[in-house]
């Protein structure tokens, strides 16, 4: 313990910051003590959404796992910031968003027997642990530890093993037996966030692995600027899938980011991350600006694995002069990325590259793409999509390394819709 404070001390030094309050949070803790300390740490992180004060400290325990997405205030200030860190000593601790079933065939009934169809009832709390909330719109499946990523908009087009859908509360899934006989550990990921991020937060050594949804997000509103992020040290596995709502029903699209800038983002660093198996990007700036766009945003010494693309941006309609400013990416290492399970279940893998860009309604592009190693790509480095297909002067990739690209031409693949 007196490491970790010791580490704290010289962390909240080394970047100008005060610490505020600390609760403790363990999942043999108790909501209903004061987090003070470890002996009376909370348990929850509901209680860390409904009691965190401003520009506190909040200590995951190591080597627990938190069901549920953190919504943590915005700090004070950027000396006084709202910061989401770990204590102890063993794994990270995990913020996960699944609803792990009942290893119980009785809670699954067959749905047009004979034809393979199983269902269970997601708003059921009896049929699951982990996460409660009504949600029952899965990303996808782990099965005994192993990804099932095939998901289908409409239960009529779920009919091969593994196979599944999320409809008016149910999940229907192609099994050819009842689902709870073939596997002892069947987790579904639903559509939440492992962490919506507002202004002056720090967030550090912890993990999120399991969400249909992104793992950190940030940003998108258009009265609100989100400014004096950091985010350094942490893992994400398995993040995404999970049907993003709003669109026809002929425009059905799945969705999950590893970190996400919506608009109005300034003054950030994400920093030494890892980034494994996510549906869509390890990380994105991306929306609609309406007071700032993206300033001096920057990803540096982070690994991403197996991910559909690590680096995205697009912007609409922008007012003039507001776009992408002293923004970067660099000394970063990708490995297969545009491979995984992500960019295989997708409909659109033409886009499944390192580096996307889609449409830029903006007059201001100033980033930095150097000093990275693209390895092992299978579609290529780049993939440009959406308004005009040159890209623009001001994004300047340069002195990177690739090795092992599987395309013939990994740059310069620009295309129009």
């Amino acid at each position: 313990m007196k490491r970790v404070l010791v580490l704290g001390a010289i962390f909240f030094a080394a970047f100008g910051v005060s610490a505020g309050e600390v609760r403790y949070v363990a999942n043999g803790g108790d909501d209903a003590a004061d987090g003070k300390t470890p002996a009376t740490a909370w348990r929850s992180i509901e209680k860390v959404n409904d009691a965190l004060p401003a520009g506190a400290t909040v200590r995951f325990k190591c080597g627990d796992v938190f069901y549920g997405g953190v919504k943590p205030p915005a700090g004070v200030d950027a000396a006084h910031p709202t910061v989401l860190t770990s204590y102890g000593e063993g794994a990270k601790p995990v913020i996960s968003c699944t609803k792990n079933l009942k290893d119980d065939p009785a809670i699954w009934e067959p749905f047009n027997p004979g034809y393979g169809i199983w269902r269970v009832a997601l708003t059921n709390d009896a049929n699951y642990t982990g996460i409660r909330t009504a949600d029952a719109n899965p990303g996808f499946l782990l099965v005994d530890g192993e990804v099932k990523p095939w998901k289908q908009f409409t239960r009529f087009d779920v009919n091969k093993p593994w196979d599944f859908c999320g409809e008016d509360g149910w999940l229907y899934v192609y099994a050819l037996d009842n689902p709870a006989k073939l596997s002892k550990d069947i987790r579904v990921s639903v559509n939440v966030h492992g962490v919506w991020f507002r202004s002056h937060t720090v967030i550090s050594n912890l993990a999120v692995r399991a969400t249909g949804a992104h793992g950190f997000v940030g940003g998108w509103k258009h009265d609100y600027i989100c400014e004096h992020v950091r985010i350094s040290d942490c893992d994400f596995e398995n993040i995404g899938g999970s049907e993003l709502t709003g669109y026809s029903e002929s425009m059905r699209v799945r969705y999950g980011n590893g970190v996400e800038f919506g608009s109005n983002c300034r003054n950030a660093i994400v920093e030494r991350c890892t980034f494994k198996g996510v549906y869509d990007v390890a990380f994105t700036m991306q929306g609609y600006p309406t007071l700032t766009g993206w300033q001096d945003v920057h990803v540096r010494n982070c690994t991403m694995t197996d991910c559909t693309q690590a680096f995205e941006i697009w912007c609409g309609r922008a007012p003039k002069g507001m776009g992408f400013e002293r923004c970067s990416f660099t000394g970063n290492r990708t490995l297969r990325v545009g491979g995984g399970w992500g960019a295989e279940s997708r409909p659109n893998r033409q886009t499944a590259t390192p580096l996307l860009m889609y449409g830029m309604g903006t007059d201001t592009v100033d980033i930095d793409v150097f000093g990275n190693m693209f390895e092992d790509a299978p579609r290529g480095v780049m993939y440009k999509s959406g308004g005009l297909d040159k890209v623009p002067a001001g994004y300047r990739v340069h002195d990177n390394v690739l090795k092992g690209i599987g395309a013939d031409d990994p740059f310069g693949r620009a295309r129009g819709d």
